[in-house]
């Protein structure tokens, strides 16, 4: 006891020596040579307090992180976003972006934060996989489904039926209001689910047109508010289970993702029972469509499923699968193994998350641009009035003519949407090997954060600080910036002096680039052509009352816009 008792200012003193450690380690550790805010490397938060606060009034991370730049002066800094991590370094120059993105992949990959907030609800898919060998493989397993052919044939005349579905439900409840503004976000997502779903598992939705006979239904019966500028009272569109999943796991890791500490607030959110309701009901029914799938093509005799022409997402999966075993001797007529199961599960679930999403957050902001230019909408309307002359007979141009027909203000109208959306704020990255960018340097297994957004002035750099891959494919476009101001909203920017659509005028990062771009961007532009067009031919987006035009945007897993409303003259 008296040894003890001896001991016990030693023991005091090394406990003491410890809880200090922990609490130094927990503090922000700059990296040497790297700017950054030297207040926040003082506090226990770093720069994490100051985020959190920007956040409870912007909703939008991004626009503060990158502010950081400006403030210190500098393409590349250092941030400290939570206690017990090393700083995350953020990089604002669209040049470098670019080319961290298309040429230095094996010095920036997927991250860990990406990886670990998807994992948990995908971890099969490509997505999360490092940019190897298994990666490319699967990814190139899966490009048949966004390839031009299988679009072409299965998803062109199916996205022009959906759109013309959302025009008629839009139409039905434009005469309801009667003038007033009504929401239009929930029809945008539904009528991007139908469809997306409609590829993925070839069966037709039926929740925009159901709704659309609810509104006929209770237009009758519906008395509106007096004042025209009050929003309308429109039934409410009902989701289909899935898409109502769908949204659901978008909700759970975009929560992941804003908090200061990802992967805990991810795995408390999924030990809630609504979690694991929905992951059971979203298990069941994709796995069910692949079953039911691989039954009926093991079926079919090996010249007929060789045959075979594919007509869904997951006959897709299914049949190639199906393909790979004949080549190996292995019988159809059992069922997959639990890795092939999947992996075809995980990248149709996907498909199904990312194709949807896209769309309507795509649609939403170029709504809320051409309510707020009118001039814009109006100079769009007469070049589609100009190339598709029979709208005015009241007919629609068909799907072929929208998607084929060269419009070069239409292309102008598309990209420019594409860039001040801005939809994709931030690109996260993590070193695999110690590196530079501009002279700054960055440890291996480092988190980078990219800023994609082609309308901030540039630094002033030197050109001898960049990459040799940065210098070669300076000239691959015209500028990397507007001297004009980025601003407003200028569809003409993307004009030649000849009138013609120049696509090489700004660089182009919304999808990404480089081996990890969104392979499911032919596919979203073709959505957002063939939608964009039939509203503007179909409606006139009239100017809305104050309180519900607001361009403010919130985080989910795209930068979306916090109101989406629309007050429509049907043409």
């Amino acid at each position: 006891m008296n040894v003890l008792f001896d001991r016990l200012p030693w023991i005091t003193l090394g406990l003491f020596a410890f809880v200090l450690y922990i609490v130094r380690w927990a503090y922000p550790r700059p990296f040497p040579g790297i700017p950054y805010n030297a207040a926040s490397a003082r506090r226990f938060w770093g720069d994490a307090a100051g985020l959190l606060e920007a956040v409870k009034v912007t909703q939008d991370p991004a626009k503060y992180i990158f502010q950081q730049n400006r403030i210190l002066n500098s393409p590349v800094i250092q941030m400290f976003l939570a206690p017990f991590s090393n700083p995350t370094i953020i990089i604002d120059d669209v040049r470098e972006v670019k080319d961290i993105l298309s040429n230095r992949t094996h010095e920036f990959d997927r991250a860990p934060r990406t990886q670990d907030a998807y994992r948990a609800l995908l971890p099969h898919c490509s997505l999360v996989k490092l940019t190897g060998p298994a990666f490319k493989e699967q990814r190139k397993f899966w490009e048949g489904v966004t390839g031009t052919p299988f679009l072409r044939r299965v998803a062109e005349p199916k996205m022009y039926q959906c759109a013309l579905g959302l025009i008629e439900l839009l139409r039905a409840q434009a005469e309801m209001a009667g003038g007033r503004p009504f929401p239009c976000f929930e029809d945008f997502d539904v009528a991007a689910f139908e469809l997306i779903g409609e590829v993925v598992f070839g069966t037709p939705g039926e929740a925009i047109k159901n709704t659309r006979n609810e509104v006929l239904r209770a237009s009758r019966d519906t008395i509106q508010p007096a004042s025209p500028d009050s929003l309308a009272q429109l039934p409410a569109i009902r989701k289909p289970e899935m898409c109502e999943n769908v949204s659901f796991f978008i909700s759970t890791v975009a929560k992941s993702l804003k908090s200061v500490f990802p992967t805990w607030s991810l795995w408390y959110l999924r030990q809630q029972p609504i979690h694991r309701q929905r992951l059971a009901r979203k298990n069941s029914t994709i796995d069910g469509h692949i079953e039911s799938t691989r039954a009926k093509l093991a079926r079919l005799s090996e010249e007929q499923l060789k045959e075979l022409e594919e007509t869904s997402a997951v006959v897709t999966g299914v049949r190639r699968h199906l393909l790979a075993r004949l080549r190996q001797g292995q019988p159809l007529d059992v069922k997959f193994p639990k890795t092939v199961q999947k992996e075809i599960h995980d990248e149709l679930f996907m498909i199904l998350v990312a194709g949807h999403e896209t769309k309507a957050v795509l649609l939403s902001w170029s709504v809320k641009f051409l309510i707020a230019n009118p001039e814009k909408q109006e100079k769009l309307r007469k070049a589609l009035l100009d190339a598709f002359p029979e709208r005015s007979k009241g007919e629609q141009p068909l799907a072929k003519a929208i998607l084929y027909t060269s419009i070069p203000y239409l292309e102008a109208y598309m990209e420019e949407s594409i860039r001040a959306a801005n939809t994709s704020p931030r690109l996260v990255r993590t070193t695999t090997t110690d590196t530079q960018v501009l002279g700054y340097p960055i440890p291996k297994g480092t988190s980078v954060l990219l800023n994609p957004y082609i309308g901030t002035k540039p630094l002033d750099i030197p050109e001898s600080l960049r990459s040799d891959t940065s210098h070669s494919s300076k000239g691959n476009f015209e500028s990397h910036w507007d001297p004009s101001g980025m601003d407003d909203f200028e569809p003409e920017r993307w004009l030649a002096e000849d009138g013609s659509f120049n696509p090489r005028q700004l660089p182009r990062l919304a999808f990404s680039a480089g081996p990890r771009m969104c392979y499911g961007r032919n596919l979203a532009l073709m959505e957002f052509r063939v939608n964009l067009v039939l509203l503007v031919l179909n409606f006139k987006f009239e100017r809305l009352p104050k309180g519900l035009d607001s361009m403010e945007s919130q985080q989910r897993l795209f930068r979306m816009p916090r109101q989406c409303y629309v007050r429509l003259t049907p043409l």
